[in-house]
């Protein structure tokens, strides 16, 4: 399980939503039956004290500690995983900081059941409904997705009036962004382009506003890998949906 490093820009912070720290660590820890092994990693130095007081109420438990950017500590720790290790990764990056190669370490280790929380409502932000990003969050998002593909896909020409042509003017082309359902259906695909299963997300909102996209996602590409993985995302999500 990991949070990702808090290194964004000043123009991205008022994108970010007050996240949840300490209740899916202690979730993790009381899992019944429990993990033989538990990973934390987190850049900011408030988390990690919080951790070390939460690893100190769970001596039984066989807890490791990272103080790392995820997009090094994930790579590191799938290639920790013996031939037979077999593990479940939470992931909760902080705005945009994930890079999209860090889940595609994930999706080859073929061993990691991810739960990811994407951050959706930063991408509706910084996707502006009629175009006109600003550069550096292009950038951004090329390397959140994993590729520029997301500049043509999420936009489609506006629909015009028929009065537009009322003067015998033909009206510019406005290119419109797709809504958040649509854009939550594109990021699945994405991943399925890399996971052998991804089930349908659940949208977590918050006054009715899609703020992140909840997903799970298998790389063990064997048949009943998947088919287990259909029926737990049935049974943790159905609530939500």
């Amino acid at each position: 399980m990991h949070r990702q490093s808090a290194k964004v820009s000043e123009s991205q912070m008022a994108l970010i939503p007050e996240e949840d720290f300490e209740g899916s660590v202690i979730t993790a820890l009381e899992t019944d039956p429990p993990f033989h092994k538990y990973f934390f990693n987190d850049l900011d130095s408030q988390y990690i004290e919080a951790l070390w007081e939460i690893r100190d109420q769970h001596m039984d438990k066989d807890i490791t500690i990272k103080e790392m950017d995820a997009n090094a500590f994930v790579p590191m720790f799938c290639r920790m995983l013996g031939k037979y290790d077999r593990a479940v990764l939470f992931v909760d990056p902080f705005s945009t900081e994930l890079d999209w190669s860090t889940l595609a370490h994930i999706a080859e280790s073929q061993k990691i059941d991810l739960w990811l929380l994407f951050p959706l409502s930063v991408i509706i932000r910084m996707t502006r409904k009629e175009g006109e990003i600003i550069p550096e969050w292009k950038e951004t998002l090329n390397r959140l997705l994993g590729t520029n593909e997301w500049q043509e896909a999420f936009y489609a020409p506006k629909e015009k009036l028929p009065m537009d042509d009322l003067f015998g003017h033909e009206q510019d082309e406005i290119m419109e962004r797709m809504n958040p359902e649509a854009v939550q259906q594109w990021v699945k695909k994405r991943l399925e382009s890399q996971f052998a299963f991804v089930a349908d997300p659940v949208p977590l909102k918050n006054n009715n506003r899609p703020m992140f996209s909840l997903f799970l996602a298998v790389s063990n590409p064997s048949e009943k890998a998947r088919n287990l993985a259909r029926k737990v995302a049935k049974h943790i999500t159905k609530d939500y949906q």
